[in-house]
């Protein structure tokens, strides 16, 4: 309880929605998901619904995110025939 920022509902749930095409291969889905994550971290951000550690906080999941999304594309797990 202390040590962790309080969650963001609606960032929660884009990260979840993320995880699940990515998880599923969906590569554009992830894609598109992943870009909306970042929109909506920099808008609440700006209106200040997030405090300061909630913001760091997402902003460390998302680039822990970017690793993975770096390498996410049509080329991945094509296999031959």
């Amino acid at each position: 309880m202390f040590g962790k920022p309080k969650k963001n509902e609606q960032l929660e749930m884009k990260l979840k929605t993320l995880q699940m095409n990515f998880e599923n291969n969906y590569k554009d889905a992830a894609k598109l998901n992943y870009e909306e994550y970042w929109t909506l971290l920099e808008n609440l951000s700006k209106d200040g619904t997030l405090k300061e550690k909630q913001k760091e906080y997402y902003q460390e999941r998302g680039e822990a995110l970017r690793k993975q999304m770096d390498n996410f594309n049509h080329q991945n797990n094509v296999k031959t025939f």
